[in-house]
């Protein structure tokens, strides 16, 4: 935090900090903005190319350009903040939270997935079902030719039944159909 108070402080043990942090965080846009500045007070060759990559992550790259120039001081501005940053293993928020109560199974929670579940088998089942209104020559023709013979029956049968002006031709085709379910 000492290091967005008073830019002084940015130097090379700064800088491996900061390189630390933003290897640790590489979507935090701050600390990229520091770790930039740093580069900057420090007259880095790397400064260059690391500008580069850091005003395609920044939003506001006139804010960027102020930081850099210290027209503006990055602690007053409220959407830039740095987590904390301590070496000691178990203390990120996701170790604290692994170690927590609420990391665990909450009592229910067996209860409501198993009804979750079983609607989820309940509605799988019947999107295979195929409805009598979405069967048509084109899905019968379809089954026939993956050799479905089953499904394409079944279906030729649905559609005598459904236009009967047709139903010498679906009975044709049911006839050619058996004859070639038999012959297999």
């Amino acid at each position: 935090m000492k290091y967005l108070h008073q830019h002084k402080h940015l130097n090379e043990e700064s800088l491996e900090t900061l390189k630390k942090l933003i290897d640790e965080h590489p979507w935090f846009q701050a600390g990229w903005m520091l770790y930039l500045k740093n580069l900057k007070s420090l007259n880095s060759e790397n400064f260059e190319a690391t500008l580069k990559q850091v005003a395609l992550m920044v939003p506001d790259r006139k804010r960027l350009y102020r930081f850099l120039n210290d027209e503006i001081d990055l602690s007053n501005s409220n959407n830039y903040k740095l987590p904390e940053f301590d070496d000691a293993p178990g203390d990120s928020l996701i170790d604290r939270f692994l170690s927590s109560k609420q990391a665990g199974l909450r009592p229910g929670n067996y209860a409501e997935k198993q009804a979750k579940e079983t609607d989820n088998k309940h509605i799988i089942e019947k999107s295979v079902t195929e409805s009598d209104e979405l069967i048509t020559e084109t899905l019968a023709y379809i089954h026939f030719q993956q050799k479905n013979y089953e499904k394409a029956l079944d279906a030729y049968k649905k559609l005598s039944l459904k236009y009967p002006e047709k139903s010498i031709y679906f009975a044709s085709r049911i006839k050619e159909i058996e004859e070639l379910k038999n012959n297999n």
